[in-house]
């Protein structure tokens, strides 16, 4: 913008130098660019010295932050399915259904007028075994988090008592979870599934992230990262083939694709404290 100044203005200095009252035209011609360029010098100054962009960083809870070929999800339908054979009386064949269409097997009994206690069924289906332990690897790289330029959130489908108990089994409930920074589930976001876009604005407020493009979803399943993409997240799956069989590839709403979440920091660096360098090691 300096530059446009001066070629503009060019002509009419040449022309104030010839004329008898010279040296009183060049410094009112002048007066304009010195304060533009004082201007510039005191932005330039003042630019180094802003922090980023304040980011929010979501992170799955279930076959995101651990992994077990999704043996825990299946326990957990199975439950789901045994659930609704003993206490509503529809099949194990239709709970599935539901959660393939809604999301989760309980927006799918809500959304069908299916009577049910939630609090009951959210209570007794997630009271499964969990198969994995402690992830010494994982908790080195989430204790790199850099929570004091970011919002860093576990978002979970589920309810925050599983995912408190799937964090503590892998070592790691203390870096992701304090009285401040609680679980976003599925009672957070009145009771919808990340398949529903206003869960992912109410999600969004909790984390008072004022804008979508702001937030990052790191998710294993595929409806949510396609509603996470379409509410203007940007998106990462983990796993490089769905639980049903599909090639990461083909899914075109991940802005990432990585194998696991020990990958993360490789790809989304500026959620993380920088390591030290050589100097201050």
């Amino acid at each position: 913008q300096l530059f446009t100044v001066h070629r503009e203005l060019a002509p009419a200095v040449r022309s104030a130098f010839r004329c008898p009252q010279w040296m009183l035209a060049r410094a009112l011609l002048l007066s304009p660019l010195v304060a533009g360029t004082q201007r510039l010098l005191s932005t330039a100054m003042i630019l180094p010295q802003m922090a980023p962009p304040r980011r929010a960083l979501f992170l799955d809870c279930d076959d995101t932050l651990y992994h077990n070929d999704f043996r825990t999800a299946e326990l957990l339908t199975l439950s789901i399915g045994s659930y609704c054979v003993k206490h509503l009386g529809i099949s194990v064949e239709k709970s599935f259904q539901l959660y393939k269409e809604h999301g989760t097997c309980l927006k799918g009994l809500e959304a069908e007028g299916i009577p049910h206690d939630a609090a009951h069924f959210l209570d007794q289906v997630h009271m499964v075994d969990l198969d994995f332990g402690e992830d010494a690897h994982l908790r080195e790289i989430l204790g790199r988090l850099d929570h004091s330029a970011h919002e860093v959130r576990v978002f979970t489908a589920s309810v925050a008592s599983h995912a408190q108990r799937c964090l503590e089994r892998l070592g790691v409930h203390d870096l992701l979870v304090t009285p401040e920074r609680t679980i976003i589930d599925v009672h957070s976001v009145g009771m919808r599934s990340k398949h529903h876009a206003q869960a992912f604005s109410i999600a969004q407020a909790i984390a008072q992230q004022p804008e979508p493009s702001g937030c990052t979803l790191v998710d294993d399943n595929w409806t949510n990262i396609r509603a996470a993409k379409a509410a203007g997240w940007r998106t990462v799956l983990c796993g490089s083939v769905s639980r049903y069989g599909e090639a990461a590839s083909e899914l075109k709403e991940a802005d990432w694709v990585i194998s696991s979440i020990h990958e993360l920091e490789a790809i989304l660096p500026e959620f993380f404290v920088a390591p030290p360098g050589p100097a201050a090691q």
